[in-house]
């Protein structure tokens, strides 16, 4: 009953992109993820997976991308999601895929994680606080969607 983590294979996409499913159904805000396995896979130049196994069973997925800050002159891990099996919280699994996550991005460069965690997900909250992330109040998430995205682009010089 020994924890492993390593690198996601790519076989194991579906998995992962159903353990992100998951995570939206444990917030309840009624959003479906669009992740599927044949998306992840063709991300894989983008994203950097690691997974928790047990018993030859996935428990757990930490999904991070590099960033870079221009306040902070530096390299950055971006976490995605991170998405332990509810029967697995408590054991510290979610710790030990965002600490491997961290080596990973440190070895090319990074030096701090930012994250952001849905406001009814007190038990993330919680987590990152147990961590030392501090949340910072002053940035405010903004999107341009998919369609919107579309009409800016096609938009050219006349907005």
């Amino acid at each position: 009953m020994s924890l492993s983590l390593r690198p996601m294979r790519a076989a194991e996409a579906d998995a992962v992109a159903a353990m992100v499913h998951g995570l939206a159904g444990h917030i309840g805000q009624g959003v479906v993820p669009k992740l599927t396995g044949a998306n992840l896979r063709a991300a894989a130049d983008l994203v950097d997976v690691v997974v928790a196994e047990r018993d030859s069973r996935l428990i757990g997925a930490c999904l991070g991308l590099m960033t870079f800050s221009t306040w902070r002159g530096a390299r950055g891990l971006y976490v995605v999601d991170l998405f332990v099996d509810p029967a697995a919280r408590g054991q510290r699994v979610g710790q030990r895929l965002l600490r491997m996550s961290a080596e990973r991005f440190a070895a090319r460069g990074a030096s701090f994680i930012k994250l952001e965690v849905d406001e009814a997900n007190a038990g993330a909250q919680r987590f990152y606080a147990r961590l030392g992330f501090s949340k910072k109040d002053e940035d405010r998430l903004h999107i341009l969607e998919q369609d919107q995205f579309t009409a800016f682009i096609a938009s050219g010089d006349k907005t």
